[in-house]
């Protein structure tokens, strides 16, 4: 209901504009220093007509902001100000129709109607920009100053006579105490306005990031206004106090750049969040346009040449097939319009592809993603997820409809459009060709960690293959200690029996007994570790006593010694009945299994295992 009510007010705007064009028309010429310094134009009209307007927009918006009305009571006040004078110039000094008291009474309305409602609406405008609530609650008195200055203003022009009011009415005809209210009015309004530049300066300099930039021309139009009102009264006081185009031509500019400023701050930087509503507006006004202006021109005026119905119809149909592509055209342009460089999705991608080279790691990868995402398509909200990692970019409101796309096998980009709106087929188009570019930056994150985790588990093994070197060295010394052990218990009570048969001139037979019994033992001990007769000597010697045939191209010979280390392990550590050396390698019999330490000699050695039934076969280089 108040969006209806705000686009009335905003027709209502138009239609007195061009009332007032075409009255002030009458009187004087709209190039004359009388229609531009003292009424305003084209600036005045260009203000109203921009005020109105951006004003329907916000309210239609946001239904009860107080920036959107008063921007809309300023436009149709203005615009009805602006006729009322047009028509009270052009009967009091022009000659105009109708009698002299109705000339009186419209400038009597617009003199009501005129500057101190304009000038102080700006004043309490700029205290609740942008949202709509004053900066701290100390300014409410300088609220109230303006509107004590607007009713001094309105007690004043009240009190004169409707019907004998005269427009350029000078000091003496309107009274001491008029004048005094009136310049008391006038000067709260102009403190007010100028208090006003103070709050907004303030809340420029607490703000920051798009909320500083929404308010820079806001702050822009307060300084502007200001500087016009000031610099009126300096230039009047100079030039005997006569309203010229030198005096009012920078307020009344100031005035006209109003509504310019304040589509940079909804246009540029989403003020108001009004993109939406912009586009649709455009497109529909676009639309009306050619429809008017198309049937119009083209039916009725071929309509009116020709009596066929025939080509009536045909040019009919002409004008609703033309209707078309210019619709998207509109559309095109109004995208523009309301998105900027939202509506320019290559732009965009060049602009993320710039970006995804800096970002190498995921902390920084994703929150790049999704700001791009979110302000491509001017979204609430985005998020960009890999894996487990996700980050949000806006509001996150739940009052959005989430659209998600995939971004290869872990990864996806998620966009919360406000409800009521749905993405358009360019917007998808340019959300998957995000995914697109994200995809590769995506991957190269993935390969990266699966690189870190690669590199993690090699430090681990390296740790690993460290402990596994200390528990052999633990190992080798308790071999060693159990070696010795066994020695001590074994051998040396049979050589110690030896030495006291010698000293004690004991028969020579048990002596001999005692010596190959302790050779035996000492035998059994040995076999399974590295003998040093296998150094000196080779195969043969060391394994003296095992069932080992020698091929006879091979007897004799001495190998590399890894290669005879692994012949003599797999001989004495895998429980072998009986071995066979040939030049291809070494077979095995009455093997069970081959310990895993037997595997990890002969393949150190080169060579390798395989089974075949109950042979063992050792395959070993280096013995042809």
């Amino acid at each position: 209901m108040q969006a209806r009510v705000a686009w009335c007010l905003f027709a209502l705007t138009v239609v007195l504009v061009v009332g007032d064009i075409v009255v002030a028309v009458q009187a004087v010429s709209l190039v004359s220093d009388t229609a531009i310094g003292f009424h305003g134009f084209p600036f005045v009209h260009g203000a109203v007509l921009g005020a109105a307007w951006m004003g329907a927009l916000i309210v239609s918006r946001y239904a009860r902001h107080p920036i959107g009305w008063i921007l809309l009571v300023q436009g149709v006040v203005g615009s009805a100000s602006l006729l009322l004078e047009a028509f009270a110039f052009w009967g009091q000094e022009a000659d105009g129709p109708g009698p002299a008291a109705l000339a009186a009474a419209a400038a009597w309305l617009a003199t009501l109607l005129g500057g101190q409602l304009i000038i102080g609406g700006l004043a309490l405008m700029f205290l609740l920009a942008p949202d709509g609530h004053l900066l701290s609650p100390r300014w409410r008195y300088v609220a109230g100053m303006t509107l004590c200055g607007v009713a001094m203003c309105l007690l004043a022009v009240l009190s004169l006579d409707p019907t004998e009011y005269r427009l350029l009415a000078s000091d003496q005809e309107l009274g001491l105490a008029r004048n005094i209210l009136l310049t008391v009015g006038f000067g709260l309004i102009s403190l007010s306005l100028i208090a006003s530049l103070v709050s907004v300066v303030l809340r420029l300099r607490r703000s920051s990031g798009v909320q500083r930039r929404q308010l820079r021309p806001i702050a822009l139009s307060a300084g502007l206004a200001s500087f016009g009102l000031v610099w009126m009264p300096v230039v009047q006081a100079y030039n005997g106090g006569t309203q010229t185009w030198l005096s009012s031509v920078p307020l009344f500019a100031a005035y006209c750049l109003l509504p310019v400023l304040f589509a940079i701050a909804v246009l540029r930087h989403r003020l108001y969040e009004l993109d939406v509503v912009i586009n649709r507006t455009v497109v529909v006004m676009a639309a009306t346009v050619f429809a008017a202006v198309g049937y119009t021109t083209v039916v009725v005026l071929v309509g009116r040449q020709t009596s066929g119905f025939a080509l009536s119809l045909a040019v009919t149909a002409l004008v609703a097939v033309a209707f078309q592509p210019v619709r998207r055209i509109v559309v095109r342009w109004a995208n523009r319009l309301a998105y900027g460089t939202r509506a320019k999705p290559y732009e965009e991608l060049a602009d993320f592809s710039s970006r995804l080279v800096e970002t190498p790691s995921a902390e920084r990868l994703l929150p790049v993603v999704a700001a791009a995402a979110g302000e491509a398509l001017a979204a609430r909200s985005a998020s960009a997820t890999l894996g487990t990692q996700s980050t949000q970019w806006g509001s996150g409101e739940s009052t959005t409809d989430l659209h998600t796309v995939a971004v290869g096998d872990e990864g996806s980009i998620s966009v919360g459009i406000p409800r009521g709106r749905s993405l358009r087929p360019s917007d998808e188009r340019l959300l998957h060709a995000l995914a697109n570019q994200a995809e590769v930056a995506f991957r190269n994150v993935s390969l990266e960690a699966e690189l870190a985790a690669h590199v993690d588990a090699l430090d681990a093994t390296n740790a690993e293959l460290a402990r596994s070197r200390a528990r052999i060295v633990d190992a080798d010394d308790a071999v060693r200690r159990t070696l010795e052990s066994a020695i001590s218990r074994d051998v040396i009570p049979h050589l110690l029996a030896v030495a006291d048969g010698l000293r004690s001139d004991r028969p020579v037979e048990p002596l001999i007994d005692e010596v190959n019994t302790a050779l035996e033992a000492l035998r059994e001990l040995t076999r399974g570790v590295y003998p040093t007769q296998l150094a000196r000597a080779g195969i043969e010697a060391a394994l003296r006593g095992f069932p080992l045939t020698v091929d006879p191209s091979l007897s004799g010979r001495r190998f590399p010694a890894r290669v005879e280390a692994a012949v003599y392990v797999c001989c004495t550590q895998t429980g072998a009945g009986a071995a066979t050396l040939t030049p291809t390698g070494l077979e095995l019999h009455g093997v069970a299994d081959v310990p895993q330490a037997v595997r990890d000699r002969v393949e150190a050695a080169g060579g390798s295992v395989s089974r075949s039934g109950d042979l063992v076969c050792v395959a070993l280089p280096d013995l042809e």
